[in-house]
Parts: structure tokens; C-alpha cells; sequence
């Protein structure tokens, strides 16, 4: 379910090659910061892949996804830890953090109007995640 034009940006980004050494014993898939980012942009896809009306902003996406890599390159995590942002079970605990943002704001991903609703909400009170999208 995730659109091809906003989430692949990021993962562009994740396959470029990192030089800097791997933190010992960290893993990337429970940094918070790092998770955060691929979150908000998995909820920003599926708003915008479900109602027709909104679309992703590009630029806004991108200089998103460069922020995070400036973040992982300064953290030091190592092109295997960027390839493990791949892995399909990550990816899933990803898709549940989104549906619990769904639920925690009220909202059931199969009710098209209220999803609507919310990403025009969101786009109002330019939120964090209302910056990533637009009407269109």
C-alpha cells in the first residue's frame, strides 16, 4: 500500500552507500529518530494514496529523507544497517505504528471521508505531517 513516488525517495536514499562505522550494538530499526521519519512518511502515503484530493510534496519529501540520511551518517550506522530499513518484517512494524496512529486519533483507514478529513486537517494546521502533503 505504500506509493512509489513518496516512499521512493527514502528508499533511494537508504541504498546510497555510508562510510561511516556501524555503532557498536545499535540497531537501526529501534532508533527512535530514524523510525519517526519512515512513520510519519508511511501515514503521509497512505493519506495520500487513499484520497484522491491530497497529493505528497515532493521537495518537502526528498529534503526529508536527506535530513534522515545527514541523521544515520552522523550516527554512524553502516550500509547494512540502511539495508535492514528494507527488511519486510521492519517494514510491518512500520505499517503498525501506523495503523496505531490511525487508531489513536480515531480513525478507521477504511472510512475514505474521515481519512480525507483528517490529511485536509492536518494541511490546515500545518503540522509536521500536514507540510508533507497538499491539496490538490
Amino acid at each position: 500500500m505504500i506509493r512509489t513516488s513518496t516512499y521512493a525517495a527514502l528508499i533511494a536514499l537508504m541504498a546510497t552507500p555510508v562510510v561511516a562505522q556501524d555503532i557498536a550494538g545499535q540497531d537501526i530499526t529501534v532508533d527512535e529518530e530514524i523510525t519517526a521519519v519512515l512513520v510519519d512518511n508511511m501515514i503521509v502515503t497512505e493519506l495520500t494514496t487513499i484520497c484522491p484530493k491530497l497529493s505528497p510534496r515532493p521537495a518537502r519529501v526528498n529534503r526529508q529523507a536527506q535530513e534522515m540520511m545527514g541523521v544515520i551518517t552522523a550516527k554512524g550506522y553502516g550500509a547494512q544497517d540502511i539495508q535492514s530499513l528494507q527488511d519486510p518484517a521492519f517494514l510491518a512494524t512500520l505499517a503498525a505504528k501506523s495503523e496505531s496512529f490511525f487508531a489513536a486519533n480515531g480513525i478507521e483507514k477504511r472510512d475514505t471521508e474521515a481519512m480525507c478529513a483528517f490529511g485536509k486537517a492536518q494541511i490546515a494546521k500545518r503540522t509536521p505531517l500536514g507540510k508533507l502533503m497538499k491539496n490538490r
